[in-house]
């Protein structure tokens, strides 16, 4: 069972579909009402800065991963598999695989929304770098790179997330409300690589 946190990434924004007012508005409502439950401190993040800036959000987040860098690196390059392995994820198809490059397609929930997009993974193995770059999206382009630094007793890893995200329509949400997505998308993906290791 592999995990990718990579593609979590884009779940970073909320979506509001549906072809009518109506669904649009009663996608408003959802993710508010979902949006609470990610208010204030979550035990997977260890630090956040969430900053918004015009159209432009600064994402750093880090977590802390009890497993060998090599373990978690490996569940890292391996997004296709995330929707096996989460709730969250309902399509994570491969498109394309060339060198150390993947396109997918992505079908996510994030706040009880459900985005549809397509990114760009990039993997570094010598420096346990990932990047991540939205192709086609319908509300964000995303920029950014998952690092994985190995503890000294090489135990555990630090995962740290870094993003530009910035908006490519107004969305009629507000900041912290797209701010519970981006803790949303972060911590289930945190959930997923600890599940797929066998960590509590």
């Amino acid at each position: 069972m592999k995990i990718s946190r990579v593609l979590s990434l884009a779940l970073c924004v909320v979506v509001v579909t549906g072809s009518t007012g109506c669904e649009q508005i009663m996608g408003l409502f959802r993710a508010q009402r979902a949006a609470v439950k990610w208010e204030g401190e979550i035990k997977e993040i260890a630090f956040q800065k969430i900053e918004k800036e015009g159209k432009t959000f600064d994402i750093e987040l880090h977590s802390r991963i009890d497993a060998p860098i090599d373990k978690v690196w490996a569940a890292l390059k391996a997004p296709e598999n995330l929707a096996d392995n989460s709730e969250q994820y309902k399509l994570s198809k491969l498109l394309k695989e060339e060198g150390n490059s993947k396109e997918l397609e992505i079908r996510l929930v994030a706040l009880d929304n459900l985005q549809v997009f397509t990114v760009r993974l990039t993997f570094d193995d010598a420096n346990k770098v990932a990047t991540i770059k939205t192709l086609t999206s319908t509300l964000a382009d995303i920029d950014g790179t998952y690092e994985l630094t190995a503890s000294p007793d090489g135990a555990k890893t630090l995962y740290v997330y870094k993003a530009k995200q910035t908006d490519k329509v107004a969305l009629p949400l507000s900041v912290d409300v797209q701010r519970s997505a981006i803790k949303e998308s972060f911590v289930n993906q945190v959930r997923a690589v600890k599940k797929q290791l066998s960590i509590s």
